[in-house]
């Protein structure tokens, strides 16, 4: 049997290191020129512009939301807002309590029973206004001028179901998201509507 060659097994593991080395080498560059990249682009960013942007698209969605809950009066719609995140894109979120149930007075708090919106018509008006939000982004969301097309224009929902005391919430939250690519290649075509919803992220809990 012939004996291990000390020589060769030293090679072999300074060949091994050197490949290892090469590796993170590599890897590290490119982990560095990602992120130098997205530094570049970053400095490059308006954001004065990118502010004057987001608030039209805020306006967008305030008329919506205004428009599909304005006929309960037991709805508190908290306004649309947005903000640019470097690396990500943009990100809005709202807030709606649909059941009025508790109204604050100066003489303490006020429990309404009976007068609230049915859970059905909770339900229909939360698909209703999430429909609504998606066409706001196919034909609003490419407005966003200096994203890149990998960036996310995301649009975030709070709904709070009731704050009746000693009664469990039944919160929900939706997620709508897209990439900017997704919002060039598919704004304003209202035939390709059921293409740009598949293409979307939805998440709902």
């Amino acid at each position: 049997m012939e004996e291990p060659n000390p020589i060769k097994a030293v090679l072999r593991k300074h060949r091994a290191a050197a490949i290892f080395a090469a590796w993170i080498l590599t890897f590290s560059c490119t982990v560095f020129a990602s992120g130098a990249n997205q530094d570049a682009w970053d400095a490059k960013i308006d954001y004065g512009m990118a502010q004057q942007d987001i608030l039209r698209f805020e306006m967008v969605i305030n008329g919506v939301l205004n428009s599909t809950f304005s006929s309960s009066p037991f709805a508190v719609v908290q306004k649309a807002k947005g903000a640019y995140l470097p690396g990500y894109g943009i990100s809005l979120s709202f807030l709606i309590n649909i059941h009025r149930a508790v109204i604050n007075t100066p003489f303490g708090q006020v429990v309404r029973s009976g007068e609230g919106i049915s859970p059905e018509l909770k339900k229909r008006r939360i698909e209703e206004l999430k429909e609504k939000l998606i066409r706001v982004l196919q034909e609003n969301g490419d407005s966003f001028r200096q994203l890149r097309n990998d960036d996310y224009v995301t649009v975030v929902g709070f709904f709070e179901d009731r704050n009746i005391p000693d009664e469990p919430n039944a919160n929900k939250t939706i997620v709508l998201s897209v990439f900017k690519k997704d919002l060039d290649e598919l704004g304003h075509k209202a035939e390709r509507f059921k293409e740009f919803r598949q293409r979307m992220k939805i998440v709902e809990y």
